[in-house]
């Protein structure tokens, strides 16, 4: 498995192509999920060092793959089971109302429960388009001449077009280590399967799930007492850190005029997960590990 310490090689596809010369500027749009727990302060570090350079922000839904929102909650409901699930829930409520209080109606950015509070505190623009494949958010990106585009959790596919028309592509956070633990809920899947460490992977989105080749990826350790809540804090911390230092080389190589060096992303190497079930939920508890 590759980690963090892999000798770097050319990324072996056209997409993203490198720059034809140095570049003066490279403007970055963000997508990311409208998440209370951890993405607000994933996306307050990243903003708080590319603001300037950053065009706007599309906040996507919390449903996971095809599913709707109340699909989702269903499948976490039974997933989760009934207490460690409405523990969840009023969280996300209470943290939604202190969002909608503190950051909407005060209008304090002290600390913020939402990303939007995030991106008004930076004064990056929001822009509420629900599907970033459209003709119509494909050319606001034109307008606003975007060359490289972040994903912090995004929920959608982002097709060839849209793909296309990004100079410096598309990278995506993906919580696990690829090539293993393609897929949804890479966190729980990593306890499920009692994995000694964790990792965050930011790699370039193709035409495949979780397939483009790596640009950082980072490591942490998983212990015996480690929760659910314990791993997902864990990995936004350090997907912060991952992502950060992904755009700086993505950056510093297209105003070099260079290709930005990568770790492969073998597809024979992959592993691939879905939503849990019960069963996994067995598995996941019998090797010591609990939600919350």
């Amino acid at each position: 498995m590759p980690d963090a310490t892999t000798a770097p090689v050319p990324a072996p596809t056209p997409e993203p192509s490198a720059p034809a010369a140095p570049m003066t500027k490279v403007t970055k749009y963000v997508f990311i999920q409208n998440e209370p727990f951890f993405l607000p302060k994933v996306l307050d570090k990243y903003l708080r060092e590319f603001a300037d350079t950053t065009a706007g922000i599309n906040v996507q839904s919390v449903a996971q793959g095809k599913r709707t929102i109340a699909q989702t909650a269903f499948d976490l409901l039974k997933m989760y089971g009934p207490w460690y699930f409405q523990w969840k829930l009023r969280n996300f409520i209470w943290r939604k109302l202190k969002g909608k209080l503190i950051n909407d109606v005060l209008g304090s950015t002290k600390t913020c429960y939402s990303v939007g509070a995030v991106a008004k505190k930076y004064g990056v623009p929001l822009h509420d388009m629900p599907d970033v494949n459209s003709d119509e958010f494909r050319l606001m990106l034109r307008d606003n001449e975007v060359d490289f585009i972040v994903s912090i959790s995004g929920t959608q596919l982002y097709r060839k077009a849209l793909r296309e028309q990004t100079p410096l592509g598309i990278v995506n956070c993906h919580g696990a280590l690829l090539p293993k633990y393609r897929g949804l809920m890479p966190s729980f899947w990593t306890l499920a399967n009692d994995e000694p460490v964790g990792g965050v992977s930011v790699h370039y989105v193709d035409a495949k799930l979780d397939n483009g080749p790596i640009v950082v990826q980072k490591t942490y350790k998983i212990h015996s007492h480690d929760t659910l809540e314990d791993v997902m804090a864990r990995s936004k911390d350090l997907a912060a850190e991952a992502i950060i230092e992904c755009v700086r080389k993505v950056e510093s190589a297209a105003l070099a005029g260079e290709p930005v060096e990568t770790i492969p992303n073998c597809a024979e190497e992959q592993s691939h997960f879905s939503m849990p079930t019960k069963d996994d939920v067995k598995r996941f508890k019998g090797a010591g590990h609990r939600f919350f």
